[in-house]
């Protein structure tokens, strides 16, 4: 795809211009809720957005993509603009964002969303944000230039609040003085807990991400001084972090669960918290646990960035329940719409899948050959059945293909290598789901 390209420079000193500024047009004054209000809210997580100012095509940003994780950052700036679109359209009442907002914590990339964001607030949409583990103090933050990285600056944890002041920082009416953690008022008897679960330097210091996660006991005092609040106004809390309190495989994958979430669950269970919402792990799927006949869930919503781009929504009925779906991003009708003449924007949803797909397929084959196995090993089959299931199983529907996918000649080679091939990641993409990962009903009483 050929891109105008402006310099990096340039357009950097435009954004840090643009951020000091002052806002075009007032944002409108919110009012909260009444009571007895419903709501519709949005939930969409690791976005990894890059700023197109820091890409100049070549070779380093190709590999960036194309050898990645199945995250399309070669069509993110699009993506964001059609996810955008549709909560103009749709005018949630908050849209939330869990987490890794950008690739590797760039200020631009920062500073760009920030202003990308306006037009939701200016629209009297409350956009409410928290950080992933990529997004403060990243060692990797950089620019692509040809067949070059060049470093960037990344931000610090105060940055990331003065960037965001109009995305909940400068609206929240309780702040944790010990991470980005925060509470906001949705309505007069719903509240939402923005948890910042991340693991980064205070002091500033640039660092490898942590994939781990944890709370420090500050913050779980502030937490519980607002549970208990909540509770004593009879107000109902929705947590939001990015590391999952609960876990989303039968894998148990180091680093995606909160590593204290035994003490969160506690808060949780102590003061009724029914529902969090995750992401982080960028697979769709639902889990949930009973605490003396009360359900809890944690819902992992996938990330945006990867096939099915989809996110969620939220209905809260007062005293009734909190239901959840995903929404997959509408993008080939955006791209009608804008008259793009993209052949890949006007087919995304076929483009889309085929690229997470031939990663899955490429990746799978190359660790298979450096298994060595035996030489009547069809190792193009083996691939095909990890092609064919990863792109399912991080959207949510791998359901629909488990008996297919266990009575083919693929999985037959599978299992026949079992002792050299990973199969225990195949099969726990197979392995059946209590809960519907795209869809739930939480009843409240």
């Amino acid at each position: 795809m050929k891109q105008r390209h402006i310099p990096a420079l340039f357009l950097t000193l435009a954004l840090v211009l643009a951020a000091c500024a002052p806002v075009p047009q007032p944002l409108p004054r919110r009012q909260l809720p009444s009571a007895g209000t419903s709501l519709e809210l949005a939930v969409v997580t690791d976005l990894h957005f890059l700023s197109p100012s820091l890409v100049r095509e070549g070779e380093a940003f190709t590999a960036a993509y194309a050898y990645g994780d199945g995250k399309q950052i070669n069509y993110i700036s699009q993506l964001l603009e059609v996810f955008l679109q549709e909560m103009l359209e749709r005018r949630p009442d908050a849209v939330l964002i869990t987490g890794d907002l950008t690739l590797n914590g760039e200020r631009v990339s920062h500073l760009e969303l920030a202003e990308r964001f306006l037009p939701l607030r200016q629209a009297g949409i409350p956009v409410l944000v928290i950080p992933g583990n990529h997004d403060i103090g990243n060692a990797f933050s950089s620019g692509y230039n040809r067949d070059k990285l060049y470093d960037v600056r990344s931000v610090t944890w105060q940055d990331f609040a003065e960037i965001y002041q109009n995305c909940g920082y400068g609206e929240a009416v309780s702040r944790d003085t010990a991470s980005l953690s925060y509470l906001y008022p949705l309505s007069e008897d719903l509240w939402l807990l923005m948890v910042d679960t991340n693991l980064y330097d205070r002091e500033g210091a640039r660092s490898i991400p942590q994939n781990a996660g944890a709370l420090s006991q500050e913050t779980l005092r502030w937490l519980e001084d607002r549970l208990r609040e909540a509770q004593r106004q009879g107000v109902e809390v929705v947590t939001a972090t990015h590391h999952g309190l609960l876990d989303h495989t039968s894998r148990g994958m180091d680093g995606y669960v909160l590593d204290n979430a035994e003490e969160m669950l506690a808060l949780c269970e102590k003061y009724g918290v029914r529902l969090n919402l995750s992401g982080h792990v960028h697979i769709q799927d639902i889990a949930g646990t009973r605490w003396e006949g009360q359900p809890f869930y944690d819902i992992a919503t996938s990330s945006y960035a990867v096939y099915t781009n989809q996110y969620g929504l939220l209905e809260y009925r007062p005293g009734e329940s909190i239901t959840y779906r995903t929404q997959e991003a509408d993008v080939e009708g955006w791209a009608a719409r804008t008259g793009s003449a993209d052949p890949q924007l006007l087919n995304f949803e076929d483009y889309s899948y085929r690229f997470f797909y031939d990663i899955s397929y490429e990746r799978s084959y190359v660790n298979l050959v450096m298994a060595q196995l035996n030489k009547d090993a069809d190792l193009e089959f083996m691939a095909q059945t990890m092609a064919i299931l990863n792109p399912a199983y991080f959207s949510g529907y791998a359901a629909e293909l488990r008996e297919e996918v266990r009575a083919s000649d693929h999985y037959a080679m599978w299992k026949k290598h079992s002792g050299f091939a990973p199969i225990g990641y195949i099969n726990s993409m197979l392995a059946p789901r209590e809960l519907d990962p795209r869809r739930l009903t939480v009843p409240l009483q």
